[in-house]
């Protein structure tokens, strides 16, 4: 695998010229969509009181820069959530991210709003903490990418970050990572699971993050059984348990018996426990909405560049570079595997595990053919990064109608 699939912080701004003349994928989407009104903040570490520093005599040369005072935070960091952050997904992951943040650096104010919707109404939002004084602010929904590419420019001394985005500015980056390599992972557990060799998704959105996880997801499952049938059902949703719960069944009646998912929350996992299948879950936190019968889940452990950027926010080395995490380096995570796992078929994910962190083995290697039976990459060629990122197609041989 070659070295720009490994690394963290790296110059991908090519990538981002590329996918900034894409449209605004699924419009109102931000990972865990919700209508509710903005809930106001809750603080990890409260706000200390403004200190009043003592008038100084004009200096020839200015002195280095001061440390703050020991009842002062050293950055105030704030992050936005479309959703409550104990939904065991998406929102929670990052929740869990900020609370890891908070507990690293005891200096850091941590702020977390919960339920801001991911439309233009969260622009008040970003304005408001900039106006506060926050140093660094993570817009965590995809749904916000529009918003706080407008406002960042307005507050130039302030930090903004977007999961799972394209855009940047000066002081404007985003963040996320190959969560894919783990629902590959999950996928060769899928295709040693089923017994009926029909696989079934619960589809949220199509962002380019959704369907590289699934296409992943499929590749692993056909390396263990090239015939499996994979059926898709897109919901247009983050978070419906109703919708998703029909889905499911609805997979599940034409012969599935392994289901994975991209919306948030455990519906789909509850509706394969119950029909006696089993399941993959979209987020490893959803594991207890069904633990007999979940198989395992991907996770993205985003406290590991939370630190990483507060503490370049602290000390002035911040830059715009967007960051890609991966296994590798922690940022990615595949959950411990359910007690329905033999002993063979862990071995033999954690071996290919193995192979992924040491940089040894590519997930998306050529002939890959699309839904519409278009060769997106040619044979023995691993796919590019560039091509990872801007992916808007789903897998030959997928069963089911991919929304436009």
């Amino acid at each position: 695998m070659r070295d720009e699939h490994r690394s963290g912080r790296r110059a991908i701004g090519h990538v981002m010229a590329l996918l900034a003349v894409m449209a605004l994928v699924a419009a109102a989407c931000g990972d865990d969509d919700d209508d509710s009104a903005a809930a106001p903040a809750t603080t990890a570490a409260p706000a200390a009181p403004a200190v009043e520093e003592p008038a100084e005599e004009p200096m020839e040369e200015a002195p280095e820069a001061a440390a703050p005072a020991a009842d002062e935070p050293c950055v105030r960091v704030a992050f936005m959530m479309v959703r409550d952050i104990h939904d065991s997904g998406w929102n929670e992951a990052h929740g869990n991210g900020a609370n890891y943040l908070a507990e690293q650096m005891p200096c850091a104010e941590v702020t977390i709003l919960t339920d801001v919707i991911d439309d233009q109404t969260s622009e008040g939002v970003m304005r408001d903490l900039a106006e506060d004084g926050y140093d660094l602010i993570f817009a965590t929904s995809f749904g916000y990418l529009e918003f706080m590419s407008r406002v960042a420019p307005e507050y130039p001394d302030v930090v903004f970050e977007h999961a799972t985005g394209y855009l940047t500015d000066e002081n404007f980056s985003n963040y996320s990572g190959s969560l894919y390599e783990a629902t590959y992972l999950a996928g060769l557990v899928a295709g040693s699971m089923t017994e009926t060799n029909k696989l079934g998704y619960v589809g949220p959105f199509t962002t380019p993050d959704v369907l590289r996880d699934f296409n992943a997801w499929v590749v692993g499952a056909r390396e263990i059984s090239p015939d499996v049938e994979v059926q898709m059902i897109w919901v247009n949703t983050w978070f419906d348990p109703a919708q998703e719960t029909q889905a499911a069944q609805t997979l599940l009646d034409n012969g599935a018996d392994v289901l994975f998912y991209g919306t948030s929350g455990g519906a789909v996992g509850q509706a394969a426990d119950a029909a006696g299948a089993l399941w993959v879950a979209g987020n490893a936190l959803a594991r207890g909405f069904a633990p007999e019968s979940f198989l395992t889940g991907p996770s993205y452990v985003w406290g590991v560049y939370y630190v990483e950027a507060a503490q370049a926010v602290r000390d002035g080395t911040w830059d715009n570079i967007p960051y890609w995490g991966s296994m590798a380096d922690g940022f990615i995570d595949l959950a411990d595997f359910g007690s329905a796992v033999p002993s063979d078929v862990a071995e033999m994910v954690n071996a290919r595990r193995a192979e992924i962190e040491a940089g040894n083995f590519d997930v998306f290697v050529g002939p890959i053919v699309d839904h519409d039976g278009n060769l997106q990459v040619p044979d023995g060629e691993p796919a590019s990064l560039e091509h990872i990122w801007g992916v808007d197609y789903v897998l030959d041989g997928i069963e089911g109608t991919l929304p436009n």
